[in-house]
């Protein structure tokens, strides 16, 4: 068994997980408007520590929510697993975030999930029950034909899009709704098997996937902070 440290920050709630094997020892979450990632993180990661009794220097490898999602939610958890690794030379293990999202629901149904975007849009992939990927995660803007080509088929569609879906595709007995947030609960059978396959990131050109290129809106003040 190793011990491994869990970090999903990718929407507004934070949460991390730390696992013996696949086994969750410690376990914290805040789901909270306005994005407290940077105030949150580092605390939790202190207290999963201080609950399962363990140092830091035990971890195997840290496994760290890849994307997409928020631009700050993944730089927050980004930033925080690659200076562990580079602190503790072990690896790390990026998991999209898709995956993360759909992998509590893969054991006896198809999946679809779906993080929330800007007005019909979410980010979306499929997966077949077992977990094969069968659509990679993309931008989708949702219209009543999406997913048409699995209407006659059980499907969960979860996650942050799973509402807006429900209220924009057509009625289907066959598919089933459950709005989620990925939570690192769902991340230490996803590392554990890449840990033992060696399946690591590069630690020192990883960088979080957004998919689609980060708006930045211009600041409105000047350097000064004066309005402008």
């Amino acid at each position: 068994m190793a011990y491994m440290l869990h970090i999903e920050t990718a929407t507004e709630q934070c949460s991390v997980a730390l696992s013996n094997g696949t086994d969750i020892i410690a376990f914290r979450q805040l789901l909270e408007g306005g994005f407290s990632h940077a105030k949150q993180l580092h605390v939790f990661i202190d207290e999963v520590l201080t609950e399962a009794a363990i140092s830091p220097d035990q971890f195997a490898a840290v496994s760290v929510s890849e994307g997409p999602g928020s631009f700050t939610g993944l730089r927050i958890g980004s930033v925080a697993a690659k200076g562990l690794c580079f602190a503790l030379a072990i690896p790390l293990i990026a998991i999209p975030t898709l995956q993360i999202l759909a992998a509590p629901h893969w054991e006896h149904t198809k999946v679809v999930a779906l993080l929330d975007a800007r007005r019909d849009e979410v980010y979306a992939a499929t997966f077949d029950v077992g977990g094969k990927e069968l659509m990679q995660a993309h931008a989708h803007i949702l219209t009543a034909d999406s997913f048409s080509e699995g209407a006659h088929q059980p499907h969960c569609f979860v996650g942050t899009g799973a509402e807006k879906a429900k209220a924009i595709l057509p009625k289907n007995t066959n598919w089933h709704f459950v709005p989620t947030y990925p939570i690192a609960t769902a991340m230490p059978d996803l590392a554990q098997a890449a840990f033992e396959s060696q399946r690591f990131a590069n630690l020192s050109a990883f960088a979080p996937v957004y998919i689609k290129p980060v708006r930045i809106t211009p600041s409105k003040k000047d350097a000064l902070g004066r309005e402008l």
